[in-house]
């Protein structure tokens, strides 16, 4: 079984929790985030880690009222990184065997972006998306620069990644690192899939600006995410319904 977990943390995963229940374009930007790493060729069961205070919050504004049904707990997490995903990871259903782990500070992932992420942990121990590093990169060495042929080699690493549940325990367990870094420094396989220039975490009002003017731009190619309040009427439920007038 595949399982989700959306991580919101104050240190490690972007910008803070309660900033999250702010909108982009009528959405919560944690609505979108989670929107963003569900998978449209295979059944997902999701968990939503946030701050305690904020727990009944967000059932009721972003994963009730989006209608975000793949979600299915909302469990409170600790304030880094490490332990949020520690806390997704407890409330999952034992027999998950691949998990999907989200920033919900990543609001422009693009549709199936987190299928080709699972299809490649499928066959590796995990798998992350990641981009071409474009900015010359160099060595500091005494305050002289040394410059590095490794530009064409290097990636920006983005979300949503994909573990095997083994290994992901055992990157937790890992002392410091980053789950992807204590993958990879392990020796397990880590599967690199093409990721998306746009598919940035958000960390400031700068990133803001270019997430609107991104999501403007690019609307279709992210998932649906509407408040079903406001969503027409279905017309066969309407028809079936007995206290409807004929």
């Amino acid at each position: 079984m595949l399982g989700l977990i959306v991580i919101t943390a104050d240190t490690g995963a972007g910008l803070a929790p309660v900033a999250l229940l702010e909108n982009l374009l009528g959405a919560p930007l944690l609505a979108r985030g989670i929107a963003g790493a569900l998978p449209t060729s295979e059944a997902v069961t999701g968990v939503l880690v946030v701050p305690a205070d904020l727990v009944e919050r967000v059932k009721a504004e972003v994963v009730e009222r989006f209608g975000l049904d793949e979600i299915d707990r909302v469990v409170a997490g600790g304030p880094d990184r490490k332990a949020a995903i520690a806390a997704g990871l407890a409330a999952l259903p034992a027999d998950v065997d691949v998990v999907l782990v989200q920033e919900g500070a990543r609001v422009l992932t693009p549709v199936k972006l987190a299928d080709a992420v699972v299809a490649a942990a499928r066959t590796a121990d995990a798998a992350i998306p990641g981009v071409a590093f474009k900015d010359v990169v160099g060595a500091d060495e005494g305050g002289s620069l040394v410059a590095l042929d490794v530009r064409p080699n290097l990636r920006a690493l983005q979300g949503p990644a994909a573990y095997k549940v083994a290994t992901l325990k055992a990157a937790l367990e890992a002392e410091g690192a980053d789950e992807i870094e204590a993958v990879a420094k392990s020796g397990a396989s880590v599967a690199l899939v093409d990721g998306d220039d746009d598919n940035r975490l958000l960390r400031g009002s700068a990133d803001l600006s270019r997430a609107l003017e991104v999501f403007s731009r690019r609307a279709a190619e992210y998932a649906f995410v509407y408040p079903s309040d406001l969503l027409p009427d279905d017309p066969l439920q309407k028809a079936l319904d007995p206290s409807e007038a004929r």
